[in-house]
């Protein structure tokens, strides 16, 4: 299941870091909308504060997440990444 979720982020590989914008989230992948390209295969870490109402929690939970990209393009103002979860931590509250 996809959730249509646009939530600020901050996208690090190595020493570069991108802001960027979620289109949508899933257990097993998340969509972004960015300034700049990236390259498909790139590893990236991020941390997304999930809303509360989306998990069914009483409180916001940050999920410190590793990935990869799979997929860029350009749309008709911005790019659109697509990469994977390989692996989440959920951060203490």
């Amino acid at each position: 299941m996809r959730f249509p979720l646009a939530l600020p982020v901050m996208l690090s590989s190595g020493k570069k870091e991108i802001a960027a914008v979620t289109q949508n989230v899933s257990a097993s992948g998340v969509a972004f909308e960015i300034d700049s390209s990236m390259q498909t295969g790139m590893e990236i870490r991020f941390s997304l504060r999930m809303p509360s109402a989306v998990l069914g929690t009483p409180h916001d939970v940050l999920v410190q997440c590793r990935g990869r990209v799979v997929r860029c393009s350009m749309n008709q103002s911005n790019y659109l990444a697509a990469a994977t979860i390989d692996d989440y931590q959920f951060a203490e509250q």
